[in-house]
């Protein structure tokens, strides 16, 4: 398994905080290029340098709001990508990055300091084509755009959960929904890719005339190159129940039992789906969010989801509306954190003998947050998201052609585990970031002795791209590893996308 090339944890300290150089001369060349070629869709500071400052602003994390790119590219179609791709040709030290929707935490995956900023912000929103009963989805902008589109026509795509997630990246690195019990990952939904590839030239990219590259697309990142617009097979959907309830800690054994239910027997039902979020502040506070779904105005009456419901809450949202209100209402609170943030991943096996794992796991990360959510940072917090991963969806991952996870028919229920943190100083982040990496270290080896304990053999256990920090090595976690490592290369002799752009590798 190749080393990650992706940033370690002081790389990410560093590239945050410290000053950088003035644009080199083929970065201020290749922007100028740029510019004469595409006028008035660049962005420069001494050149609409509100419009400039106001791009800059577009990223979930405050961490990311002080990163000044030498220029900022607005295109409008793919043959706007497809003259910077050729002119960033022309300068192989040049480096770049593309930003979707800016949830995206890691510094330099859409993100760069004194480089080319390629912007999405006039590629948003979606159609839908009846008589083909096909979506047309553009990258830009978040969820609550898509959805919005598509509400009257009836339909959705399968997506993020909160409104606010980008779509772009959501795509390409495979995406977990509230429907991929019916649907699979977001991914394994798309049928057509619109791309602009290393050499500037653009690709309809689909199973039939490119079945290698279709696979690799499904959960790979940003390798193979841009996408500038995805065909996808819509989900018919009309009112839904859904929304969050509040919880205190006393109710975390009865969470920790209806989670432990709803992964193993939860896809019964495939039209429910849930997160659990538990959540760490000042002196160890600990409190719960759970983002409840039902495809269908009424929510069943048995079954773990129903159990879920029972549970008595601070207080609860849930109600019948429609399925943009639920996306929309689901990602506002999370629109005002305004924080410094990270991600962090692992993929839990499911173990039936082992009930108190999610306890153990909160409970390790309350002790190793403890030091840092004192009164010196009093809006700092930490929180885990548990979200079942059935074993059927890898079976309708597979019967759509496979995506580059390598979910299989024959998988094992598993949990994908997000590892969020969040505080306001950049003095902070060494330590803020670190603290993920304690509890991944330490499940690394935590999860090899439950299996033993349980009789288990060792599963495949692949990291979830949406949720892994910079420095994870997420595709050296594929199965398949090798044999998307050469098609990258393929595509990508010299390395456009390897390494000048930001993002996971193989």
């Amino acid at each position: 398994m190749a080393p990650s090339l992706s940033l370690t944890l002081a790389t990410l300290f560093l590239y945050v905080n410290n000053s950088f150089a003035s644009p080199d001369q083929a970065t201020t060349q290749a922007c100028t290029d740029i510019q004469t070629a595409l006028p008035g869709k660049v962005l420069t500071p001494g050149f609409l340098a509100l419009e400039y400052e106001h791009e800059t602003q577009q990223y979930w994390s405050t961490a990311l709001r002080s990163v000044d790119p030498a220029c900022i590219v607005q295109p409008s179609a793919a043959e706007d990508v497809a003259v910077v791709v050729k002119v960033l040709n022309k300068y192989p030290l040049v480096r770049f990055a593309v930003r979707s929707g800016g949830h995206d935490p890691n510094p330099t995956h859409s993100s760069i300091q004194d480089g080319v900023q390629i912007v999405m912000t006039d590629l948003a929103g979606a159609t839908y084509d009846a008589d083909k009963d096909l979506a047309y989805v553009k990258p830009g902008g978040e969820w609550n755009d898509v959805i919005k589109d598509l509400e009257p026509s009836g339909v959705a795509v399968v997506g993020g959960r909160l409104g606010l997630v980008g779509v772009g990246g959501y795509l390409l690195q495979g995406g977990i929904s509230f429907l991929s019990a019916q649907e699979g990952l977001a991914a394994d939904s798309i049928v057509g890719w619109e791309t602009v590839m290393a050499n500037g030239s653009i690709v309809n990219v689909n199973a039939e005339a490119h079945p290698d590259l279709a696979q690799a697309m499904k959960g790979s990142g940003s390798q193979f190159g841009i996408v500038t617009k995805y065909t996808i097979k819509p989900h018919h959907i009309g009112d839904v129940y859904g929304g969050f309830c509040l919880y205190d800690d006393s109710q975390d054994g009865n969470i920790h039992a209806v989670l432990h239910d709803f992964t193993a027997n939860g896809s019964q039902d495939p039209k429910a789906a849930i997160i659990i979020s538990q959540l760490i502040a000042l002196g160890g506070l600990k409190t719960n969010i759970i983002y409840t779904f039902y495809d269908g105005p009424t929510p069943p009456t048995t079954g773990p989801f129903a159990d879920l419901l029972k549970i008595p809450g601070i207080g609860c949202f849930p109600k019948t509306r429609s399925y943009a209100d639920l996306l929309k209402t689901n990602g506002d609170p999370a629109r005002l954190l305004n924080a410094r943030v990270s991600f962090r991943t692992y993929t839990i096996p499911y173990i039936a003998s082992r009930p108190q794992v999610y306890k153990e796991i909160r409970d390790k990360l309350a002790k190793i947050a403890a030091p840092f959510l004192n009164i010196l940072r009093p809006t700092s917090q930490f929180s885990l998201d548990f979200q079942p991963l059935p074993s059927i969806i890898g079976k309708i991952s597979e019967s759509k052609g496979g995506n580059a996870m390598g979910l299989t028919g024959s998988d094992p229920d598993r949990l994908i585990l997000e590892i969020q943190g969040s505080w306001i100083l950049p003095s902070d982040d060494t330590e803020g970031y670190s603290i993920g990496k304690q509890l991944t270290d330490w499940l690394d080896v935590q999860v090899p002795k439950w299996l033993a304990e349980a009789g288990m053999s060792n599963q495949y256990l692949p990291l979830f791209m949406n949720d892994a920090a910079g420095d994870q090595d997420v595709t050296g976690s594929y199965k398949d590893v090798e044999k998307f490592r050469e098609l990258q290369r393929s595509v990508d002799p010299n390395g456009l996308w390897s390494t000048r752009a930001g993002g996971y590798k193989y």
